[in-house]
C-alpha cells in the first residue's frame, strides 16, 4: 500500500523550482491525459509494470504538454525499475528531467534507485543529495514538510528505513499538524502487517482534521487488506462467512463512511450490499 505512488503519487510529479517553491506539475495537463496517467500509475502500484508501460507508451505522443511528458517518463522509469530494467529506467528519468518545467523529485529518485541497483553509487548519491538540496530550498514550511513526507516514503519503498525515519521526523518537526506524516506512518505499519499500529496512526490523522474521502479510502483499503490477509481470501462471500461481528463492524464502518463521502467503486458498492447491510 503506497498512497503516494498511485493517487497521483498524489500529484504524480512534484517538482521544486530553482527558486525553491514546490509545484505540482498538473496545471496544463488535459483531463484525458491525466486520467490515463493515473490509470497507468495504478497499474504500477498493482505490480502490473508491463501494463503500465503499454499505457504510458500509448499516450506518449498524444499527451504533449511538458507536465504530461514529465509525468509519463517518471511513470515509465518507475515501471522499468519495477521490472529490474534499470538502464531503461535511467533513460526514462533523464527524459523526464529534460522536459520538466522544474526539477522533478520523483525523476531524480527513480534515477537514483536505478543507479543504486546497477552499482553506480556515486551517481545514486548525487541524485539523493539533489533531492535533499531541492527540498531544503523551499521556504514554505508546510510545503517542505509535505515534500519530506514524500521523500521519506520514497526511501521506505527503496528499503532505506533509517533515511525514511529521518525525513519523516523532519516533516513532523517542521509541521506537527501535518496529517500526511501520520498517514504514511500508518501505511508503513500496514505494509508490515501491523494493523493496530496502522490504525493508531490513521486515527491521529483524523484527530488532526483529516476527515475527507481520501482518508476513508485509505482506511477502508487497510481494513479490507487486514481481513484478506487474515482469512486468505479476497472473496466477499467468504469474508462475510469468516469475519467476526466485530471485524465486520470495523470494515463496514470505514467503507460506509467512504461511500457517504462520495466513493464511487462498483466493487465496494457490491461488498457493502453483500456484507454490510
Amino acid at each position: 500500500m503506497n498512497h503516494w505512488s498511485s493517487k497521483a503519487m498524489i500529484a504524480l510529479a512534484i517538482g521544486v523550482a530553482a527558486a525553491g517553491a514546490a509545484q505540482a506539475q498538473t496545471f496544463t495537463m488535459g483531463k484525458e491525459c491525466r486520467t490515463q496517467i493515473d490509470a497507468a500509475n495504478q497499474m504500477n502500484d498493482a505490480g502490473d509494470y508491463a501494463g503500465a508501460l503499454a499505457t504510458f507508451d500509448a499516450i506518449v505522443k498524444k499527451c504533449d504538454t511538458k507536465d504530461a511528458k514529465s509525468a509519463i517518463q517518471v511513470g515509465r522509469a518507475h515501471a522499468f525499475n519495477g521490472q529490474g530494467k534499470h538502464a531503461e529506467a535511467i533513460e526514462a528519468a533523464d527524459a523526464a528531467l529534460a522536459v520538466s518545467k522544474s526539477p522533478s523529485l520523483f525523476a531524480y529518485f527513480e534515477r537514483a534507485h536505478a543507479n543504486e541497483k546497477l552499482g553506480n553509487m556515486d551517481a545514486a548519491t548525487a541524485d539523493y543529495n539533489k533531492i535533499i538540496e531541492l527540498t531544503e530550498k523551499n521556504q514554505n514550511v508546510k510545503e517542505r514538510a509535505t515534500i519530506y513526507v514524500k521523500v521519506a516514503d520514497m526511501y521506505a519503498a527503496a528499503g532505506k528505513t533509517a533515511e525514511a525515519d529521518t525525513y519523516l521526523a523532519k516533516a513532523v518537526e517542521l509541521d506537527p499538524a501535518n496529517t500526511d506524516a501520520e498517514i504514511i506512518r500508518g501505511d508503513w505499519a500496514a505494509r508490515a502487517g501491523n494493523y493496530d499500529a496502522a490504525f493508531a496512526a490513521y486515527d491521529q490523522a483524523v484527530a488532526k482534521g483529516r476527515n475527507d474521502l481520501a482518508m476513508y479510502q485509505i482506511r477502508t483499503e487497510a481494513r479490507m487488506k487486514q481481513m484478506q490477509d487474515k482469512y486468505g481470501t479476497t472473496n466477499a462471500q467468504e469474508l462475510r462467512a469468516k469475519m467476526t461481528p466485530e471485524e465486520t463492524a470495523q470494515v463496514c464502518s470505514e467503507l460506509n463512511k467512504a461511500l457517504e463521502l462520495g466513493l464511487r467503486d462498483p466493487k465496494m458498492d457490491m461488498f457493502s450490499a453483500l456484507v454490510c447491510k
